[in-house]
């Protein structure tokens, strides 16, 4: 793992190169079962189909959490550390959809030794977005700052 870089392009209108992953079955299974969410949307096709009226099983709020969370720390590196997010499911992410994950970064304010950036999310299947939110993440302010995993807790205020 390298460390965060800081460039001068990243500024509001950067855009987060783009992530996609082709839905599973399994994904969707595993993803609700390690997060002990028993409903049958996300387990028993026929039940989402017949009784739920979906097109299929369809995958979680907890894995689309921890998806969204891999997509900002694979950009940002061992060094960002998320301080907040949140999300909305507008369409449901269903086995052999291609989710693409893509972030644009609305403001960026620095804070001592913190840089926080503020990014808008979006997963889209197709041309149809499935779940937009928002993050906030704090990066070093410079090559020679520490880590925001290091920094004291009455500066962390995301």
């Amino acid at each position: 793992m390298t460390r965060t870089v800081v460039t001068d392009d990243l500024q509001p209108g950067y855009q987060i190169p783009e992530f996609s992953v082709t839905v599973t079955p399994k994904m969707v299974i595993m993803g609700a079962t390690c997060s002990r969410d028993w409903q049958p949307i996300h387990h028993d096709v026929e039940w989402a189909k017949n009784r739920a009226g979906l097109p299929n099983i369809i995958l979680n709020n907890y894995t689309q959490a921890g998806w969204l969370c891999r997509y900002l720390s694979d950009w940002s590196g061992p060094e960002g550390r998320l301080g907040r997010m949140k999300f909305s499911m507008l369409n449901p992410i269903c086995p052999g959809d291609t989710a693409i994950f893509r972030g644009a970064v609305t403001g960026i304010g620095e804070s001592g030794d913190l840089l926080w950036v503020d990014i808008d999310l979006i997963i889209a299947v197709g041309s149809n977005t499935a779940t937009k939110g928002s993050a906030r993440l704090a990066l070093p302010s410079s090559p020679e700052a520490p880590s925001p995993w290091r920094c004291a807790e009455d500066t962390w205020s995301p």
